[in-house]
């Protein structure tokens, strides 16, 4: 059964993030209570640098993720996107961030697809430029034209991505590997040579 193109806003819902003021912030490392835009890695979150924010007083609810939601810079000067571990749900996402919750397309395929050059391109198009920033609205991300195969053609897909990850991960883990062997080499034949 082939794709069907759908509006994100049909198939995920779309949350943005906590506004915030730089001067209720605070830098937390591993024991703070918000992700922000530079919590973004290449290769998903980095959760050793998160921000912390006093909300005893505030309603946060709708601003806290949950494992498997997809999380994308609304307000940056690059596009990026992670998928939330479990590790990290219930945390908060401020108002550089939106989320992207949804039953009906695979986090995992989405990320994906927005990191294609055709997923770029859609959110390069909704994207309110400013000079050097890009903003994505909730109302711009749910307009975006998405492909959602069936299910079952969904996990097979991640199945591959994931192979793929494996395999690359473990590509960079050889090269390091040997680039560290010819380091203790060199250091060892340099004791030797004096």
């Amino acid at each position: 059964m082939p794709s069907v193109h759908l509006p994100l806003g049909e198939v995920a819902s779309i949350y943005v993030g906590l506004p915030t003021k730089a001067s209720e912030t605070r830098e937390a490392g591993r024991s703070g209570n918000v992700l922000t835009v530079r919590n973004l890695s290449g290769t998903g979150l980095d959760l050793d640098n998160l921000t912390d924010i006093d909300v005893s007083e505030r309603d946060v609810e709708k601003y806290r993720v949950q494992p498997g939601d997809l999380i994308v810079s609304s307000r940056s000067t690059s596009l990026r996107s992670a998928i939330v571990p479990e590790r990290a749900g219930g945390l908060l996402i401020n108002a550089t961030l939106l989320g992207v919750r949804s039953t009906t397309i695979l986090p995992r395929l989405l990320a994906a697809w927005f990191e294609s050059p055709e997923g770029m391109l859609e959110l390069e198009n909704i994207s309110q430029s400013g000079t050097h920033q890009m903003n994505i609205t909730v109302s711009g991300l749910g307009k975006i034209i998405v492909p959602v195969p069936d299910l079952d053609v969904q996990r097979r897909l991640v199945d591959l991505l994931d192979t793929a990850d494996a395999a690359y991960m473990s590509a960079i883990q050889a090269a390091e590997d040997r680039r560290r062997i010819a380091n203790e080499v060199v250091v060892n034949n340099m004791k030797e040579a004096n």
